[in-house]
């Protein structure tokens, strides 16, 4: 993705707003911004494809003010010497407005929708805007069926035709777009699933306005490592290790003790100055033996797991660190989830919950009620559903909603896995934000990232960063670890530990942004 102004992220009602006050409080009029609309168009067409004289590109235009746009995009084509069909999907009648004075504009040049099927050629998908909704009909389902039957590449105005700009979703036809140029400010349909596998590469123009000028709020997030760079950098010359912070690590289980160990030296990677995990007696020296870096703490246990003497023998210790990360194969067994309730309760520390903790929870719904400090909970879908009493299918359908609910109803933040990873703020007294990530990749679906994720974060509150800002870094840090990894590995290959390796070289790059 190519990023040209800032990091919010829009629905289609918040950029209608927008462009309401573009227009009648700071007087750009309406027919500017769709020239500069189409013309940023024309200009990504020609960085993308070079020299556009002699070839042949079509235009593909509806009948709204997503159709002027491209009127004005086939203008600048033709002026450049390109050969231009252009094809308008609906009745020119219903054409209004500016859209209706960018078609006489494109008329008086010579430029009229041609009869009959269109030649094949580079496609411009102007049909449909931010503002459709539902599944595409007639005349328009009919032209974007034939755009994504044809072999050449095609750029999306604003967003691919078919795509719910608020949610992703695609209800029917759906136009599968080379890159797509949008306006203003992303919108989120662009960056979460399903939308961005049609969207290709995502280019955002300012179209001539500065849009944080305007105070509209959107409660949506881009994470991107300009917004994070604050949090990383050289570190003072008197530092020592209690700078940093000392994470609690609460997990591990007769077979599960790597994933305490993974959470506990991706913390260390991460930065924190000190890392403790605490284990069943029987798994402590499994895990200490491969953590040279890490101090270790045997707990009381019952069939391989933790046992009712653990959650004193945790209080203890929790007392000397920071933060706490719980659940990293603590294993399912009654007591063991038990105590982890218990501990919720008790801990006045930052707190991620990931795994088996979750699990614990969902059993234990009121272990947080009484928490006063900050809480992050890292589910994936199928944890989320057990949270939510419902299942994954309704989560994995409109996923900025379940996270949305989840972080609101336990008063938390919620990082919602995932290919294209949410983080959700539901704390009172905190905006309803929610982040979207966009780095990671398929190759991180293995055993054990979720462990590393969850011992990142909670480096990060061990260090004081706010719960949902340390989230928000934590999944950005995560997923371009494991696309570093991938590039030097291959998804196939990738695991777990190639991810923390990798770590150094994502906040070294992080750290390049200040």
């Amino acid at each position: 993705m190519r990023y040209d102004c800032a990091v919010k992220v829009v629905t289609s009602a918040v950029m209608r707003e927008l462009d309401r006050q573009a227009i009648c409080d700071v007087g750009i009029p309406g027919m500017v911004l769709m020239e500069n609309a189409g013309r940023a168009v024309f200009e990504h067409l020609c960085q993308r494809f070079g020299p556009v004289a002699g070839r042949l590109f079509v235009v593909l235009c509806g009948t709204g003010n997503n159709g002027g746009d491209g009127f004005v995009a086939a203008r600048h084509l033709r002026l450049a010497g390109a050969r231009v069909h252009l094809h308008l999907a609906g009745d020119p009648d219903r054409l209004r407005g500016d859209a209706r004075s960018q078609f006489q504009i494109a008329g008086q040049m010579g430029l009229r929708p041609g009869e009959g099927p269109p030649p094949s050629g580079i496609k411009v998908d102007a049909l449909l805007g931010t503002g459709a909704k539902g599944p595409p009909r007639g005349e328009v389902a009919d032209a974007i069926r034939w755009m994504n039957a044809d072999a050449n590449p095609t750029v999306a105005v604003d967003i691919p035709s078919g795509v719910d700009s608020d949610t992703g979703s695609v209800a029917g036809e759906a136009v599968c777009a080379t890159s797509t140029v949008t306006f203003g400010y992303p919108k989120a349909g662009l960056l979460v699933l399903p939308g961005a596998l049609y969207a290709g590469e995502v280019v955002v123009s300012p179209i001539g306005m500065d849009w944080d000028v305007l105070e509209v709020p959107s409660g949506l997030r881009w994470i991107r490592s300009s917004w994070l760079a604050g949090h990383f950098g050289p570190r003072p010359a008197s530092a020592h290790k209690g700078d940093f912070g000392h994470l609690l690590v609460v997990g591990g289980s007769r077979g599960m003790g790597g994933a305490p160990a993974m959470a506990g030296r991706a913390a260390l990677r991460m930065g924190a100055g000190l890392v403790t995990i605490a284990a069943p007696g029987s798994v402590q020296p499994q895990i200490a033996a491969r953590m040279d870096e890490c101090m270790t703490l045997p707990l009381p246990e019952e069939d391989g797991m933790l046992g009712d003497g653990a959650v004193q023998a945790l209080a203890e210790i929790a007392g000397r660190c920071d933060a706490a990360c719980v659940g990293p194969g603590a294993g399912r067994g009654r007591t063991a989830q038990q105590v982890l309730a218990r501990f919720f309760q008790a801990l006045d520390r930052p707190l991620v919950i990931d795994a088996d903790g979750l699990n614990a929870l969902a059993c234990h719904l009121a272990s947080l009620d009484s928490r006063r400090a900050p809480t992050v909970l890292t589910p994936h879908p199928g944890e989320c559903a057990r949270l939510l009493g419902c299942d994954s299918d309704r989560i994995q359908a409109d996923r900025m909603a379940a996270a949305r609910e989840a972080a609101q109803r336990f008063r938390c933040v919620v990082v919602l896995k995932g290919a294209r990873t949410l983080v959700a703020d539901g704390r009172p007294g905190h905006a309803a934000e929610v982040g979207i990530n966009t780095t990671g990749n398929p190759g991180m679906a293995t055993g054990g990232t979720g462990d590393v994720l969850a011992g990142m974060i909670g480096a990060l509150l061990a260090r004081g960063i706010d719960a949902y800002e340390a989230a928000c870094a934590g999944v950005y840090v995560h997923g371009r670890a494991g696309d570093i990894a991938a590039e030097r590995l291959g998804q196939s290959s990738l695991v777990a530990g190639d991810v923390i390796e990798a770590v150094p070289a994502a906040l070294r790059e992080i750290e390049g942004e200040r």
